[in-house]
């Protein structure tokens, strides 16, 4: 009964993850993803203690992982004169 009611609490935190373009949205999709595998495999493993101490796990690797697959953008300001003397600037 414990492992069925695992597998479900897993399967319904992947069906909620996070799917938006926030800049956390890898961090958190990465700790649900990986505490419900965790939590899964911990307790198929391990009984009660197994799967939550697989969640705790899972979670904080999903989180490490997730925040490493952000992408960075580093913008950079360009100014320039052109001959008239006015200043124009746009970012890369």
């Amino acid at each position: 009964m414990r492992k069925t009611l695992f597998a479900a609490a897993a399967i319904a935190a992947l069906a909620v993850m996070p799917t938006g373009a926030n800049a956390q949205s890898s961090t958190v999709g990465g700790a649900i993803v990986g505490a419900g595998t965790g939590a899964v495999i911990g307790g198929a493993v391990g009984g009660g203690r197994g799967a939550a101490v697989g969640a705790v796990v899972g979670g904080t690797t999903g989180a490490a992982i997730g925040a490493q697959a952000e992408p960075r953008y580093v913008r950079e300001r360009v100014c320039w004169r052109d001959d008239w003397g006015r200043r124009h600037c746009r970012y890369r």
